[in-house]
């Protein structure tokens, strides 16, 4: 029975020690970082990564240009834009939206931007896609049947064209696969175009 009360007292003594460590023992504050980001010393930050790919989701838009008529009357004209950036056939096919944008100078330092198709007074503003198995074209289009501003506006800075590809799955995702053309400032924001 002695043996008995010496073991248990010697297991109340060890609980008793050991909840005495446990209760003061350091906080895991009072410690530093470590190497895996717990309790021990921080190390020094990296070198910059590479930049990521821009936020537009793989959306192409071409730079500003200036009309230029290939085929042109001083009431009709139409201008083709070449889309080196990818296979438009394929584009197209796949569900991908064409948009097409023409900005005039409206004052000092403001713009009026139109997705196309429009109507300004009396002229049309449209585009349409040619696709063959190797290339794409778009053509844009304008006709104004009672003056001559279609040959009045080429080749001048005030005027100018631009498209933007959305491929089907941003398209999709952002509604932009709707018939309606969106304004070039919902496009902007929508798509972090410049």
């Amino acid at each position: 029975m002695k043996t008995t009360t010496l073991n248990f007292l010697k297991m109340g003594l060890y609980a008793i020690i050991g909840l005495s460590i446990t209760l003061t023992s350091c906080s895991g504050e009072d410690g530093e970082d470590g190497l895996d980001g717990m309790d021990g010393i921080n190390g020094e930050q990296g070198p910059q990564g590479p930049a990521g790919e821009d936020g537009n989701a793989n959306v192409i838009a071409s730079d500003w240009q200036t009309i230029q008529w290939d085929d042109a009357i001083p009431t009709a004209g139409t201008m083709v834009l070449e889309v080196p950036e990818l296979d438009l056939a394929d584009f197209v096919e796949t569900g991908g939206v064409v948009m097409v944008y023409f900005k005039l100078r409206s004052g000092e330092d403001s713009f009026a931007t139109f997705a196309l198709p429009f109507m300004f007074n009396n002229a049309t503003y449209s585009f349409y896609t040619t696709t063959s198995a190797d290339t794409g074209v778009i053509v844009v289009r304008a006709e104004d049947p009672d003056s001559q501003l279609i040959l009045d506006i080429q080749n001048d800075p005030d005027f100018t064209l631009r498209y933007v590809l959305v491929p089907a799955n941003v398209a999709d995702q952002t509604g932009l696969a709707s018939n309606i053309p969106p304004t070039f400032e919902d496009a902007k924001t929508l798509l972090g175009l410049d």
